[in-house]
């Protein structure tokens, strides 16, 4: 797990993939140089220096660097007198030694190596051929044509832009070596995977070389100091611009990469459970989650050998995967954690007589759902902010009241109006109904938050923001899809002509008796046309055809104003014809609107699965892009209908309606829409020149939303 972690933290690091690079990127500086430094091939202080000349010395050490010999260096100890002026106590002495052995380069017949002179593209890419394994006298040419031309044949001098005859540096050798790496050897293999590397595609995973520049975890105390200054700074996974260590922090780092990573989280509670056993656990239960012991010393310190286990009350200092690094016993246990109720439960337990047991179960604002034993007399609904404190007696969660701030996040996301936000700060998005989710500062760069955005905030001893609890800020909670089948609401439209047929028949009796025309009585032949003229209008307004709308949408025959109109509410999509059969047969409108409390079942597409939603009432979406808003246990609290629009350039990030900039939500859902049928694809495969592309954005009121959610794909043929 923790190389998982790593692999992904690295490419964070080098702002570039580690994990999987393609050839066609093997020459981004940035990586080669990173990758070059963590096997030992040059180092860290040669980032400030990357246009240096590469000497011929520094060469037979990038060699060794990339080869399997690159761990015996240190067991050669100091050699002796190589060549007249090459002492073994040379630095350069052992590469040099391995390098002239494996035949990669040779010295000079006057006895010299030459160490400090300045290496030509042709004498690396020769080296380099040679550690391949190829046999100079088996290239068809001469020096140095052959040689340059084998290494363009392998891809060696992709990126690379060094002629005959030019002087290498650093970053070009940089370069050099890490298209090696996917470059075919002498035998028809891949050099990369000779070295322990995966190979595939043409991609190359680093993360197992990576990962062994890694150093920790460590548990920070007051007034600790990193033995480097660190380039790259994450705290929680997120880029920090401190690189402070405050006392419990868990940290680790990589010298050779100039990088740290600060981790904050705690877990906090009473021991539920140990896992395999009492006396030897590799797992504990804290607060209705189970976090893995990260190493044996901490192991020891929950074991009932040393008077651990069950009933104890921790703190875990959680690193990578959310590993306990560390664990905090006593008072300095004290915890305390800001969050909303998702769930609350009572069960029976019968451990010491017959009793019940009320649970509740908390997302905290650092992203972890914590369960708490609670009073079962007391009640904790979804959707409550509550504070849970934990101390040397144990658990108590209470209600609190909301606190709120506004003002604007400023465009680097590091303050909230005047305020500054602390670099680990906490961002919790929720909705009454308890739904939450975690949200990363940068996703409100420039939001202007109101008071009623804000339910809760917390400042640090500093006087900096570290948690907020937002209320539906993002729009990111919502379940968003497309609506596959409108026929579930035809399914209702036989007892809605029913319904509206029923008023004929008592119309008619009426008018047996009554003549002309009075407010709720019509005669019997105005009620015969007009009833089968509103039947229809109904009918097409609850019942068109995705086919029909979806292409009226692509088209531009349906205007977005038109579309909000008709999709704003309920009332708005029923009301043209409900409102018609209320004149016509006297009936009061919240009977008719009953129609709508019948519920229906909405077929839909969502993450390219397909999905259906019962509700209890009809909501007004029609066709095209869904939202719905769901309570905690999956059920439908809303639906309302996303907004089209044409979209006619696509970027990286966002797309472009006319002179209007929309932005993509990181999630977007893309499907190729083709006879009334949805084929879920991705963006890269679809484009403007080729494909209508229509996209679907909310605007149902979240201060942060307005992203496009689906895109949805029409041919042109």
């Amino acid at each position: 797990m923790k190389k998982r972690l790593i692999a992904f933290l690295l490419a964070v690091s080098i702002a570039v993939s580690m994990l999987a690079v393609p050839v066609s990127a093997a020459g981004n500086a940035n990586t080669a140089v990173q990758l070059s430094i963590t096997l030992n091939g040059m180092d860290p202080s040669q980032t400030g220096a990357l246009n240096a000349v590469v000497t011929r010395g520094a060469l037979a050490r990038m060699l060794v660097a990339y080869s399997s010999f690159r761990e015996s260096v240190g067991s050669q100890g100091t050699v002796g007198t190589l060549y007249t002026d090459l002492p073994g106590t040379s630095a350069y002495a052992p590469y040099v030694r391995i390098a002239v052995q494996q035949g990669w380069m040779s010295g000079y017949t006057d006895g010299s190596f030459r160490p400090d002179n300045a290496v030509t593209l042709e004498e690396a890419a020769t080296a380099v051929l040679k550690l391949l394994g190829y046999k100079m006298t088996d290239l068809s040419g001469s020096f140095p044509s052959a040689q340059l031309n084998k290494a363009s044949e392998l891809g060696l001098r992709n990126q690379l832009d060094r002629q005959q005859g030019e002087v290498m540096n650093y970053e070009d050798c940089a370069i050099l070596f890490y298209n090696a790496l996917t470059a075919s050897t002498a035998s028809g293999g891949t050099y990369g995977t000779s070295l322990g590397f995966t190979v595939s595609n043409g991609q190359v995973d680093t993360s197992s070389v990576m990962l062994s520049s890694l150093k920790g975890p460590f548990i920070a105390e007051d007034g600790t100091q990193l033995p480097f200054t660190p380039v790259s700074v994450y705290r929680n996974d997120k880029a920090s611009a401190s690189a402070e260590l405050n006392k419990y922090d868990v940290y680790y780092y990589s010298e050779s990469l100039q990088t740290l990573w600060v981790y904050t989280r705690r877990a906090a509670g009473r021991i539920t459970a140990v896992s395999p056993s009492a006396s030897a656990p590799t797992s504990v239960t804290v607060a209705g989650s189970t976090y893995t012991l990260g190493s044996s010393a901490v192991a020891a310190q929950v074991s009932s050998l040393n008077g651990g286990g069950v009933g104890q009350v921790v703190t875990l200092l959680l690193g990578m995967n959310n590993e306990a690094a560390g664990i905090v016993t006593g008072e300095e246990a004290d915890s305390v954690f800001y969050g909303v109720v998702q769930s609350s439960s009572r069960s029976l337990v019968e451990e010491n007589g017959a009793d019940v047991l009320q649970k509740v179960s908390v997302l905290c604002t650092d992203g972890i759902a914590r369960t708490v034993n609670v009073d079962k007399s007391l009640n904790f609904p979804a959707g409550w902010l509550v504070e849970i404190k934990v101390g040397t007696d144990g658990e108590s969660v209470e209600r609190v009241s909301s606190r709120s701030v506004s003002g604007t996040i400023n465009e680097t996301a590091t303050a909230l109006g005047e305020t500054a936000l602390a670099d680990d700060v906490e961002i919790l998005d929720t909705t009454s109904e308890g739904v939450a989710g975690t949200v990363r500062p940068s996703r409100l760069s420039g939001v202007n938050l109101s008071s009623s955005d804000v339910r809760y905030y917390t400042v640090n001893e500093n006087g900096q923001i570290d948690r907020i609890i937002l209320n539906d800020v993002t729009g990111d909670l919502w379940k968003y899809g497309v609506l596959d089948d409108v026929k579930n609401l035809a399914a209702n439209y036989s007892s809605l002509t029913g319904f509206i047929s029923s008023f004929k028949t008592s119309d008619d009796a009426s008018s047996s008796t009554t003549t002309g025309t009075t407010t709720g009585t019509t005669t019997g032949t105005t009620t015969d046309s007009t009833t089968t003229t509103v039947i229809g209008q109904v009918s097409n307004l609850l019942v068109p055809t995705t086919s029909e709308i979806l292409w009226g949408i692509v088209s531009g025959d349906i205007l977005s104003t038109s579309w909000q109109k008709l999709t704003s509410n309920t009332g708005s999509l029923l009301s043209l014809g409900f409102k018609q059969v209320a004149e016509i047969t006297g009936t009061p409108l919240k009977q008719i609107l009953n129609f709508v409390g019948g519920g229906a079942t909405y077929i839909c597409y969502v993450n390219g699965s397909q999905t259906s939603f019962s509700t209890a009432i009809k909501y007004p979406v029609i066709a095209g892009g869904i939202a719905a808003r769901q309570e905690t246990t999956g059920s439908i609290k809303m639906m309302v209908q996303l907004m089209p629009l044409k979209i006619d350039r696509v970027g990286a990030a966002s797309v472009l309606s006319g002179d209007t900039r929309y932005e993509m939500a990181d999630d977007v859902q893309v499907y190729l829409w083709y006879k009334g049928q949805y084929y879920p694809t991705k963006l890269a495969s679809v484009n403007t020149e080729e494909y209508k592309l229509t996209g679907w954005y909310d605007n149902f009121g979240c201060t942060a939303g307005k992203k496009v959610r689906i895109i949805i794909a029409v041919k042109n043929d």
